[in-house]
């Protein structure tokens, strides 16, 4: 990609139809370059092309374009002087990776805005999560709104593509171990400290636990809320009914994250 014409103006529709996923600034580039995604190339100002091309490490080519050229490429001023294009990866199976000897998962199968599933991204893989499972009615990972808010927390883990049968995929938790839980706001939920604490979530905190995240306007629906026996709920103050998605479930990813006190 030696010549960046042809991207210039792509909408995050066709960023996503191209197969490429792109990180704009000095950190995302960076942390997209350590990561394992195959680097496509590198555009930026003349300041930034000797560390570049040490990071590309002959893997793509590093161009340096002028401000002009970097403004038109970004559609704005503000990606400070670096972009780097890289392949989206292959798509990770639930079943595969509950094959391997991960033991945390957070599961958004309708998050729709790019900023909640980005914060949930990087407050997952901060707290010590393996990954972030995704549906089809996911908004994109890969989108330039959501690898900026996760801080380049989706170039260190693909997501998990969850499929499209809710009874394979609850058959998969339960063939491999996995306790399943969903953050609910109804009647009966338990409040997630004091389910922490029980035996049984003292149980599943020292096995392999995923958490349900719902939809930012209608929660889970009725047959993602059977995904997981147990229903847990962060009390709130009066006159408060609940927290933002991203939010609430990253208080919930803190308390749940190991079998530590």
């Amino acid at each position: 990609m030696d010549d960046p014409t042809p991207y210039w103006g792509f909408s995050e529709r066709q960023w996503t139809r191209s197969g490429l996923t792109l990180a704009e600034g000095n950190t995302l580039a960076r942390r997209l370059l350590a990561s394992s995604l195959v680097p496509e190339a590198v555009h930026c100002l003349e300041a930034h092309y000797a560390e570049f091309t040490v990071l590309a490490a002959g893997r793509c080519p590093v161009q340096v374009l002028s401000q002009a050229e970097m403004d038109r490429w970004a559609g704005f001023s503000f990606h400070r002087g670096v972009i780097a294009v890289a392949h989206r990866p292959a798509p990770l199976t639930l079943e595969a990776f509950l094959a391997g000897p991960a033991r945390r998962l957070a599961v958004a199968p309708r998050l729709t805005d790019p900023e909640n599933l980005g914060a949930l991204y990087r407050s997952a893989l901060a707290l010590g999560w393996d990954a972030v499972a995704v549906g089809r009615e996911s908004c994109d990972p890969f989108s330039r709104r959501c690898a900026k808010v996760s801080m380049g927390a989706v170039y260190a883990h693909p997501p998990v593509q969850l499929p499209d049968s809710l009874v394979a995929m609850q058959k998969l938790f339960g063939q491999a171990g996995w306790t399943t839980v969903v953050l609910a706001l109804e009647e009966g939920a338990l409040p997630l400290e004091v389910w922490r604490e029980s035996p049984a979530g003292r149980t599943a905190r020292a096995g392999k636990l995923a958490v349900w995240v719902g939809n930012e306007f209608e929660g889970l629906s009725p047959t993602e809320r059977l995904q997981g026996s147990i229903p847990l709920v962060l009390p709130m103050a009066e006159g408060h009914d609940s927290l933002n998605a991203s939010v609430a479930a990253s208080v919930a990813l803190y308390r749940l994250a190991s079998a530590q006190e």
